[in-house]
């Protein structure tokens, strides 16, 4: 319908939702266990998460005006059908409390976690379709994906936490397994994929990491949300030294986090000790995937300012590039870029041997 936009589609879902609240606040609780509390926890937090994308992701897009009256028919489309859901969802809790409000199925909440879940990534992609129309005719339009730019951003600034890196990527995506050996990290954005091959746990802390500054306290958890279902390594290695879980990004005073690239994973395959890039570092320079792609391209960091002069009238005409705008095809491909072409900032470790 011509009249629908994202925000009254939403609010639409929001009222489906407190259908659902209000049926259980207003029940009979005492015959209940677990499961009934579990499931008005579960539908509570739903409300609230929309509640806060709702709130948060107008900010990266210019203001309420432009996300409430967005008609992008994909966006419309992942939210009608959405609506059908959280209308049946409901209806789920109607029909329970007419037939006397007895066990409730433990099945619904596992129904309400994945409404939950794709309500968020269905916002922050509405979000990035406004982001990209947006950039069409701007002259400072940036290739990457609006969730890797949020992080990004958050890396320029000095003396970052290595928990705020984390608690803004949990934000963005979420790390799964993928295949028997690898482990991914998929945007909710662009819903591209990032995958580290071979790896046994996501490594939580760089390779080198610096004690925090004395007016620093960054509390958070990332992993909650964003690695249901994958192992994160929160300790080095044998061969490297004790790391501090809140700690600055490792850099020295006057650079950024994305420079400190490194840390330490181990092999799913052997066991094994290897460098791998940071995954904050990957998932705040990712680009989406190209058409008929699923895997994430990635800029380099580091050569974002690299440029060089041709001859030419117009300043811009003389300006050249040295990163592909493209970037690389896969997580493995920039780090090898890193260590060849970027020699000079990688940290040195004597405890580590030279290959």
């Amino acid at each position: 319908m011509s009249h629908e936009t994202v925000g009254s589609l939403l609010a639409v879902i929001a009222n489906s939702l407190n259908d659902g609240l209000r049926i259980l606040m207003f029940a009979d609780k005492r015959a209940w266990g677990s499961d009934e509390f579990e499931q008005l926890r579960l539908l509570e937090e739903t409300l609230d998460e929309a509640k806060k994308d709702f709130q948060e992701l107008p900010a990266l897009v210019n203001g309420r005006f432009y996300y409430e009256n967005d008609r992008i028919s994909e966006s419309l489309e992942d939210l009608r059908d959405l609506c059908t859901r959280f209308e049946l969802h409901a209806q789920t809790f109607k029909d329970w409390v007419r037939q006397g409000g007895g066990p409730i199925d433990p099945g619904w909440a596992h129904e309400t976690t994945t409404l939950r879940r794709d309500l968020h990534r269905a916002q922050c992609r509405a979000a990035r379709r406004i982001h990209t129309a947006q950039q069409i005719d701007s002259a400072t339009s940036s290739a990457r994906c609006l969730g890797a730019l949020q992080v990004y951003r958050m890396q320029q600034r000095p003396n970052v936490g290595v928990e705020e890196e984390r608690l803004v990527c949990a934000q963005t995506g979420r790390f799964e397994r993928f295949g028997e050996h690898d482990v991914a990290f998929v945007c909710d954005f662009c819903d591209g994929f990032l995958v580290w091959d071979d790896l046994r746990a996501v490594p939580t802390t760089r390779l080198q990491q610096h004690q925090p500054q004395p007016t620093q306290n960054t509390n958070g958890d990332a992993n909650t949300n964003a690695n249901a279902n994958v192992p994160m390594s929160a300790t080095n290695t044998p061969s490297t030294p004790p790391v501090q879980k809140n700690s600055t990004s490792g850099d020295e005073p006057g650079t950024t986090a994305s420079t400190n690239w490194q840390a330490r994973g181990i092999t799913m395959t052997t066991g094994e000790a290897k460098t791998v890039v940071f995954a904050p570092v990957a998932i705040a320079n990712h680009l989406p995937p190209e058409l008929g792609d699923f895997r994430c391209r990635i800029l380099c960091p580091q050569c974002d300012e690299y440029y060089y002069e041709e001859q030419g009238e117009d300043d811009m005409e003389r300006v050249r590039y040295v990163q592909d705008a493209r970037g690389f095809d896969s997580v493995k491909a920039l780090q090898e870029h890193l260590e060849w072409s970027h020699a000079s900032i990688v940290p040195s470790t004597s405890s580590c041997g030279v290959m």
